[in-house]
């Protein structure tokens, strides 16, 4: 019984240092990884920035269920070549599409974006995000529409999903 307990304490006393020991980032990653993340730090003195025209974009009154879309428009004021890696947005009904090509300093480019309105009366809000090569990281404009001949309204819907 000794022995029994002898050997499950010699056991536990193993498992808990080795459980214990700190992982270094070299441990997790290759010297490369390191370096290569290391070189994706921006210096905001050379970042490119990017200046929108306009921070939301307004389709006005928008007929439920329509499709209407629009071009919102950039420049590179910064000091190196401006890079769109991914747009996304708050809600499958907006479809951003970004320059997949790099954006010199200087030249104004455009994100198309798309917007299908949905079923729900009322003012509608989307937030488009932009993942760059800015000090930032990120960039974000708005699109709102005020959806019109629904057969729910906005506020009613809210209501129904608990909101």
């Amino acid at each position: 019984m000794k022995t029994k307990l002898f050997i499950l304490g010699a056991v536990a006393l193993v498992m808990s240092t080795t459980a214990c020991k700190e992982e270094k980032a070299t441990d997790l990653y290759s010297e490369q990884e390191i370096a290569e993340q290391a070189s994706n730090v921006v210096d905001p003195a050379t970042a490119p920035v990017m200046a929108l025209t306009e921070a939301t974009h307004d389709f006005g009154d928008v007929k439920a269920n329509e499709k209407v879309q629009a071009y919102v428009k950039f420049t590179n004021n910064g000091k190196s070549p401006l890079i769109i890696q991914d747009a996304s947005a708050t809600c499958g009904c907006t479809v951003p599409e970004f320059p997949k090509t790099p954006i010199a300093v200087g030249a104004t480019d455009s994100i198309k974006v798309e917007y299908t309105a949905g079923n729900m009366n009322g003012k509608q809000q989307k937030t488009v995000t932009l993942v760059t090569n800015t000090a930032n990281g990120t960039e974000q404009f708005n699109i709102s529409a005020n959806v019109v001949g629904a057969s729910e309204p906005a506020q009613n819907a809210q209501q129904a999903f608990g909101q």
